[in-house]
Parts: C-alpha cells; sequence; structure tokens
C-alpha cells in the first residue's frame, strides 16, 4: 500500500464525517429501518466523528481521503473505505492497524458489530481472521431516538 496511514488531525474530522456519510448510505442504510437512513445526514456524521474518544485513523492517497477507522476501548466502531479506495489493501491495512492500536491498549480480544445480510463485510472481518459469536440486537442512534437493528458479534483474539 503506498497511500498514507496516519492518526487524523482535528482539521480533518469534517472530511472524515463526510466520508462516513457517503459510504454509509451506500453499505449500511440499505440494510437497516428506512426511519435510521431519514434521520442521519451529513452534519449527523460529522458531529459523530467530533465526539469519537481517540482520533481515528485515517488513509489518504494522492491527496484524497480514501478511509478511516475509529473504535473506543476494544470495540472496533468503523471501518469505512471510499469506493475508489477498494480493493487496493486500505481495508486491511486500517483493520490491521486498530486491532494493534487495540492491543497496545491493554486488550487481547477486540470486538465489532457487523449489520446482519451486510456478507461482503462478514466474509471481510473472518478473511482476516474475526469469528462471528452471535447475533444481537444493537440501538441505531438517530435524532428521533434508538431504532433497533440485528448484528453479527464478531471477535478476534489479538496476537499482536
Amino acid at each position: 500500500m503506498s497511500e498514507e496511514l496516519r492518526a487524523a488531525e482535528d482539521d480533518e474530522l469534517e472530511a472524515i464525517g463526510r466520508l462516513y456519510h457517503a459510504v454509509w448510505l451506500e453499505t449500511q442504510a440499505p440494510l437497516q429501518p428506512s426511519s435510521v437512513a431519514e434521520h442521519r445526514d451529513e452534519g449527523f456524521f460529522i458531529e459523530r466523528v467530533k465526539r469519537f474518544p481517540v482520533p481515528p485513523l485515517a488513509v489518504y492517497g494522492q491527496g484524497r481521503l480514501l478511509g478511516f477507522a475509529a473504535w473506543a476501548d476494544n470495540l472496533l466502531g468503523q471501518l469505512y473505505v471510499a469506493r475508489e479506495g477498494r480493493r487496493l489493501g486500505i481495508g486491511r491495512a486500517l483493520l490491521q492497524a486498530s486491532e494493534h492500536a487495540i492491543w497496545a491498549s491493554g486488550f487481547d480480544k477486540a470486538h465489532l458489530r457487523c449489520l446482519v445480510g451486510n456478507h461482503g463485510a462478514r466474509s471481510f472481518y473472518e478473511r482476516c481472521g474475526w469469528r462471528c459469536t452471535e447475533t444481537v440486537t444493537e440501538d441505531a442512534e438517530t435524532r428521533a431516538g434508538p431504532v433497533p437493528v440485528p448484528c453479527w458479534e464478531m471477535v478476534k483474539e489479538l496476537t499482536v
């Protein structure tokens, strides 16, 4: 991968929020109740990114933001790659860097939740050593309140 992977700066958070929104609309919104997407505009995602507990990791190539990942404690909450950044190893690089950061902060196991029906994402995580342990219901945050959505709970033992 010839792209640059690094912690995002404060002045890059809005661009990350815009990418998050665009990729979410493409890959996640179709798998959720329409009431979730109705309340998740670009501003919703920008504000969400600004509240991340640690700076997200971002990947840049040719001066463009191509993807990002973010986590809290040992929960990988976001991993999004722009269409033009796919199949370049960016997702795997972000995942590995996130796993390492989670491990370096003292955890020996990482978790993530993948929307039920997102078979491409689940297959990607499984190819990277993650395993599905159960199906859980997660409350999707909207401005109108939480909406329940089914997710696959996935885990990985970290031995970085």
